[in-house]
């Protein structure tokens, strides 16, 4: 198979993948379904999309407050050890994988905690969330921080929109802190992408505005509206519906109620 079609198949796993856990969201579907079934062996195609998809995975199970069912939580421990992180990988990527592994570890929403996906034996008890991030943290923030304060507004735009599946609620780290602190470089950003008709990366980019706005920050853009927009004319792909679903919701939460 050429890498061309093997780019394909693994852009369509993906694309399933993101619906089931739309559907997931809207409560219509449980999240992975093509690689938990019990009749059908998880194949590495279907194993790559659930690394890809990373935390974006929990988002069903954090906007309710409940854990992972475990078939996923074992599909998604088998995804990062059949596609462990590599010492090449972006940094984007390693905070991806990392932060799947820390919400692995503790659980969605507090649940009992499970050992990480990166061998020895699991985290204790209490320490589990605490060791989880604080690996999170110590291996890839130590990168990013010396790299960060020097960005562009249209770089800062270009990462974050990279980011954008660590915009979820309960969890917490150094993005979505500089989420709050450069909301304005992020709504600038969102603006030139809707101007270019770049509508994956507007979505991704209001999704962490609805984040910094539902922790209190004031983005340049009405997001609902901007939300509003890209639902008409801006979401063919179940990824980028999934990032626009994603961002009404945490900005329901700040209203009090879903939507």
């Amino acid at each position: 198979m050429s890498n061309a079609a093997l780019g394909a198949d693994y852009a369509q796993a993906v694309e399933r993948l993101a619906g089931r856990v739309l559907g997931a969201l809207r409560g219509t579907q449980v999240p992975l379904p093509a690689v938990s079934d019990a009749d059908r062996p998880a194949d590495t195609t279907a194993l790559a999309a659930v690394r890809v998809m990373g935390p974006d995975l929990f988002a069903p199970a954090l906007f309710c407050r409940q854990p992972l069912p475990q078939p996923d939580r074992d599909t998604l421990d088998t995804a990062l050890r059949v596609f462990p992180p590599r010492p090449g990988d972006s940094v984007e990527a390693r905070w991806r994988d990392r932060t799947t592994a820390a919400l692995l570890a503790r659980g969605a929403a507090g649940a009992h905690p499970a050992g990480p996906y990166a061998g020895g034996e699991p985290y204790a008890g209490e320490d589990s969330e605490r060791a989880a991030l604080a690996e999170a943290a110590g291996i890839a923030g130590i990168v990013e921080d010396a790299e960060d304060t020097e960005l562009t507004w249209q770089e800062r735009s270009q990462r974050m929109a990279r980011l954008a599946p660590l915009a979820l609620p309960e969890v917490d780290g150094p993005y979505q802190q500089r989420a709050c602190l450069h909301v304005r470089a992020l709504s600038r950003g969102a603006a030139r992408s809707l101007m270019r008709r770049d509508h994956p990366t507007a979505a991704r980019l209001v999704r962490w505005l609805a984040l910094a706005q539902s922790r209190g920050a004031s983005p340049a853009l009405d997001v609902p509206t901007v939300l509003d927009h890209l639902r008409l004319w801006g979401a063919p792909s179940a990824r980028t519906a999934l990032d626009l679903a994603i961002a009404r919701r945490l900005l329901a939460a700040t209203e009090g109620g879903p939507r």
